[in-house]
């Protein structure tokens, strides 16, 4: 008579080897999500961080002049950064109407220069190589000039630009500004303030409702002789620094002032759309300070953005140009800590 033996033991060895391998890839899988989750938030931060480098740099123009044939700029690099200038275009005019130029040349220079560095003798030195089509010059100077009358332009490896007319400071009233950033937060005490919901007066923006939309205003000053045009790239950066986020809220129109046409939600707690900025719709006179709003989730755009959920860091980027001068600079402002409640 035969016997089978039973199968119950190695059915349960089975089981327990499928578990074990479940578990397994339960534990690699885990690994994996928080390897990706942990380079996307690193790639995040990286980005943030080169967008906040991009946005700290600045140069001040402090006077430009061609002597002997030769080009002699002095800048200094007031942004909170290492700027590194990596090419130069220089443009000839015949006259200070600064139209029509006679020719436009680019030069590959290498030059990094601290913060608060002041740079003296720029274009004297032969530092600058000529870029022609496929192929660079030998170093020289920016030398040989025939004119008086020029156009200075300096590109950083983060991609700003920075624009100074020679002769500078002009004879007369022209573009540039006298000293310092062309357009500077007042010193007031009411210089930074929101408004949300139902409120009909204005609050001190240090801590703020979170995930609410909010209408900011902040008030600038114009240091320039030159009345300047607000661009509505103009945007206030609100940093996470917890999670590497950035939100960008937009400038929007004046009329949007809470004391003039009332809450920006109305009774049933819905919205009221902001007013869309005109590009260039707003002046600032020399010496002037006037309140700019922020508030628009895109350009020109009429949806509130909305705060962020934790503590951020707010810094103001204002672009703007000289009226008659086409070309476009950025000012950035000092960064504010804002409490979310």
């Amino acid at each position: 008579m035969i016997r089978l033996r039973s199968r119950k033991g190695v059915s349960g060895a089975i089981s327990a080897m499928f578990i074990i391998a479940i578990f397994f890839i339960c534990l690699v899988s885990m690994f994996v999500i928080q390897g990706l989750t942990n380079s996307y938030n690193q790639t995040v931060l990286d980005r943030n961080r080169m967008d906040w480098e991009r946005n700290s740099e600045h140069i001040t123009f402090i006077r430009a002049a061609v002597a002997n044939n030769v080009l002699n700029a002095t800048f200094s690099n007031d942004g909170r950064v290492t700027l590194h200038i990596v090419q130069v275009w220089l443009s000839e005019f015949p006259d200070n109407n600064y139209s029509s130029a006679n020719w436009q040349k680019q030069f590959w220079t290498s030059r990094y220069i601290s913060s608060g560095e002041t740079v003296n003798g720029f274009g004297s030195s032969p530092n600058f190589k000529r870029v022609n089509v496929g192929s660079l010059g030998s170093l020289t100077s920016l030398s040989g000039l025939t004119s008086q009358y020029y156009k200075l332009k300096l590109v950083t490896e983060r991609g700003n630009t920075y624009e100074c007319q020679v002769p500078y400071p002009p004879p007369s009233s022209g573009g540039g500004q006298l000293g310092g950033y062309v357009l500077q937060i007042d010193n007031d005490q009411n210089n930074f303030q929101y408004a949300t919901g139902m409120m009909t007066s204005y609050g001190a923006a240090y801590s703020v409702p979170k995930g609410a939309p909010c209408l900011y205003r902040v008030l600038i000053r114009n240091m320039s002789p030159n009345p300047v045009l607000l661009h509505r790239n103009s945007t206030m950066s609100m940093m996470e620094g917890a999670v590497g986020q950035v939100i960008y809220s937009y400038i929007v129109a004046t009329s949007n002032d809470v004391m003039t046409r009332g809450p920006i939600m109305d009774e049933k707690g819905k919205p009221i759309p902001p007013d869309p900025y005109v590009d260039d719709s707003l002046t600032i006179s020399p010496g002037q300070h006037v309140y700019v709003y922020f508030g628009a989730k895109t350009q020109g755009g009429n949806e509130w953005a909305i705060n962020p959920g934790h503590d951020f860091l707010a810094a103001f980027i204002l672009v703007f140009h000289y009226p008659g001068d086409p070309t476009y600079r950025t000012v950035p402002t000092p960064v504010i800590y804002v409490v979310v409640m």
